[in-house]
């Protein structure tokens, strides 16, 4: 199925069903594909060739579903940025992608118009939430009420779908591009496995710029339920008040905003009979999390997963699989193949740490205008016409063929001649009741080569003295494991999709 027939083809069968919330505002399916049938016939009218890029730089709106669902119906590509990118990033990415289309907030017109679209194209800008007097770009209401008989033009699921850039906190983000059968492998696997329905209500406060955010609108929207769209994490209690308010069954989370509503003392006094299912991806969820979600939410299944931009999710743990195996994060899905592989690509067996390698239809084409980036994770497969991802994760596999993250290949800490793990040691600093958040890195050392650094935060600005830190993981680790140095601070620097940062 092609991505802008999740939205037609539930509009066709549940045309006044409430399809998406946002804020106090509700849309019914017939409301979108009305409002995406309009903004693509005014993008044919302009002139959109197949494949051009449209640049969504919106925060979580109903402006921004409309307008990937327009521009996929129209045969474009869309390109969503996080609201709270800065202007030269947004510009960057602009330039970069060959966008030739931007919608934007109005009152951003003005500074982002400075960059000029690729060469020999003449870009065009959308604005959004229009105030009284003269605006750049035209009016978001004047493209929506444009409506068009134009034909949408035929398409195959090969044709690109969307450029979703990495956080490029390395260096300069790379554009992932996705077609529609990259992303239809995806969302028709992730739909079956959490057994999603049209009765489903899923609560979203992950950007749709992030892959597993936007799985959460096209999962809903492929299975007809009904989306409440956030613009981000916001408070704590208002998350637990919206899971409520609305019988949400659904909920997308990463670990840093479990750990937020960890720390609310009185959640286990609340009740939650409609939540259906929850789920963890971006990064491994820390151990001591597990039962005390258990507790709080004792009728809803949870789901362990693991993804990368590049294939956007590549296993799940069936939920009555933690208890037993608490760190996997379980098997691939379906119609994707996995493997562990050495430096020398050879394959390993139970109990061997390698790298993940990904073979299947979700993995992606390439990096967008990035030869030389491709060539590095994307090699050929077993057979002579195909790529396959190297995924730069490294995981161990059981006995029985599940599997359990280990680190990014660039996060490992070599110390004393020996690598360790972050994640292994941030698993210790949580079972310290005090701890908020932590994360572990690597510093330079004279000595070691690299030491190792860990930094927390603490719960309610409580005092936990370094000493104690310390001991209690020379209870749990081997010696090098142990932190070096411990740092006491307010947050930990995060990506734009909520995971740590650990360069």
């Amino acid at each position: 199925m092609l991505l802008h027939e999740y939205l037609e083809k539930s509009a066709a069968r549940f045309p006044d069903k409430v399809a998406l919330i946002t804020g106090s505002k509700e849309y019914t399916y017939s409301d979108l594909w009305e409002a995406a049938r309009a903004f693509a016939g005014y993008l044919i009218q302009s002139g959109m060739q197949k494949g051009d890029r449209v640049l969504v730089f919106q925060e979580n709106s109903a402006e921004a579903v409309i307008a990937i669902f327009g521009t996929l119906a129209a045969g474009g590509c869309f390109v969503v940025v996080n609201p709270t990118t800065p202007v030269d990033r947004v510009k960057y990415l602009q330039g970069h992608s060959g966008a030739r289309y931007l919608i934007c907030p109005a009152e951003r017109a003005a500074e982002l118009q400075e960059c000029p679209p690729a060469a020999g194209i003449s870009g065009r800008t959308v604005t959004t939430g229009a105030k009284d007097g003269p605006v750049a770009g035209i009016p978001w209401e004047h493209v929506i009420a444009r409506a068009s008989s134009r034909a949408l033009p035929p398409l195959v699921s090969t044709d690109l779908a969307a450029i979703i850039y990495t956080s490029g906190s390395t260096g300069k983000p790379k554009g992932v591009t996705l077609t529609h059968l990259n992303v239809e492998t995806v969302a028709e696997s992730v739909e079956e496995y959490l057994e999603h329905s049209a009765q489903d209500r899923v609560l979203c406060v992950l950007q749709l710029s992030f892959g597993y955010g936007l799985l959460q609108l096209l999962v809903t929207f492929r299975s007809g339920g009904t989306l409440l769209l956030e613009k981000g994490f916001g408070y704590p209690y208002d998350i637990v008040a919206k899971l409520k308010q609305h019988n949400v069954t659904g909920f997308a989370g990463v670990p840093t905003l479990f750990a937020l509503l960890l720390q609310l003392s009185d959640l286990e006094r609340e009740d939650f009979p409609y939540l259906r299912y929850m789920t963890n991806a971006a990064a491994a969820m820390p151990q001591s999390f597990l039962p005390r979600l258990r507790r709080i939410f004792p009728r809803t299944r949870l789901y362990l997963m693991h993804g990368l931009t590049e294939v956007l999710r590549t296993t799940f743990l069936p939920p009555e699989q933690i208890e037993r195996r608490p760190l996997s994060v379980g098997k691939g899905m379906r119609n994707v193949e996995l493997w562990i592989e050495d430096e020398d690509g050879n394959l390993l067996g139970p109990g061997k740490v390698g790298e993940l390698v990904v073979r299947g239809a979700n993995v992606m084409v390439g990096y967008w205008n990035d030869a030389e980036a491709t060539s590095k994770v994307l090699l050929p497969g077993r057979y002579p016409w195909e790529h396959v991802m190297h995924s730069r994760d490294l995981f161990t596999m059981d006995e029985d063929g599940y599997l359990t993250f280990v680190a990014r290949m660039d996060d490992v800490i070599k110390c004393k001649g020996e690598k360790v793990s972050p994640l292994e040691v941030e698993n210790v600093l949580y079972e310290l009741s005090d701890v908020v958040e932590c994360r572990v890195i690597g510093v330079p050392d004279p000595v070691y080569g690299e030491s190792v650094r860990a930094e927390i935060v603490a719960r309610n600005g409580r005092r936990i003295e370094e000493k104690d830190v310390k001991a209690h993981c020379r209870l749990r680790l081997e010696e090098y494991k142990v932190p070096h140095q411990v740092a006491f601070v307010r947050e930990i620097p995060k990506t734009e999709g909520g995971k740590i940062r650990r360069n």
